[in-house]
């Protein structure tokens, strides 16, 4: 399948690909899209995430390849296979 990304969208990918397996900082990510120039809010590397995930899940059957590390950052990892959901 094809995925037809944006620029941001592209060089966080890559940032990610990069780094895979390591959890990245929003700072990490403005950093590399802005490199300190005018960098907008750290709210807007939420936003862009959101919109990669749709997209890559869109064209890997729905397999999620961007973890949330809450209170750190993202990390990019190999979708699990049959994660089971433990029963409350």
């Amino acid at each position: 399948h094809r995925v037809h990304l944006t620029g941001k969208e592209y060089q966080m990918l890559e940032l990610l690909s990069l780094r895979k397996g390591t959890t990245l900082t929003k700072e990490m990510f403005l950093n590399h899209l802005y490199g300190g120039m005018d960098e907008p809010e750290l709210k807007i590397i939420d936003v862009f995430i959101c919109k990669l995930r749709k997209k890559l899940a869109t064209a890997a059957d729905g397999k999620h390849y961007i973890e949330t590390v809450w209170g750190r950052g993202y990390v990019l990892r190999d979708p699990q296979e049959g994660v089971a959901v433990a029963a409350a």
